[in-house]
């Protein structure tokens, strides 16, 4: 099997299994209130949230590179993880947003809402970025030593 094949095999296995247990961890947590019992996991959470980020953009990267005419060496990869990441915090507190106002306050089915405000939403969008840019060196680096290995 080609290198690049085992890397995008090893991404795209990446991307299911972090993708698979943050959702677990995050269900668990809603139902059994584990962000406000134990405020410190949504920093894990949203961390490993950003690394996921980071991880699908680079599988999409390189899963499907004619979409991406980007000159290696620059920093557009790193903009665009970044912008990807950021993107998909964002979404995600628009997700925990609306849960609110349609679980808790329309239907009364959960008695603690899930944005604890505007305080809470920055923290959480600065570690969803912190942990894409966390991936991204690491990714970066990785790059470099193999095309200095050539």
């Amino acid at each position: 099997m080609d290198e690049a094949l085992k890397e995008k095999k090893l991404l795209q296995n990446a991307v299911v299994q972090l993708g698979a247990a943050l959702s677990a961890v995050h269900l668990v947590a809603v139902i059994f209130q584990w962000y406000h019992t134990y405020s410190w996991i949504d920093i894990p959470q949203h961390l490993a949230g950003g690394v996921f980020a980071a991880l699908f953009f680079y599988w999409l990267y390189y899963a499907h590179p004619r979409f991406f005419k980007l000159v290696p060496g620059t920093l557009a990869p790193l903009v665009l993880v970044l912008s990807w990441t950021a993107f998909l915090g964002v979404l995600f507190e628009f997700a925990e947003f609306t849960y609110d106002r349609i679980a808790v306050d329309y239907f009364s089915l959960a008695h603690r809402y899930t944005q604890l405000g505007l305080a809470d939403t920055m923290g959480d969008l600065f570690f969803d970025i912190l942990g894409g840019l966390t991936l991204a060196i690491f990714m970066r680096l990785r790059y470099d030593k193999r095309k200095r290995q050539l």
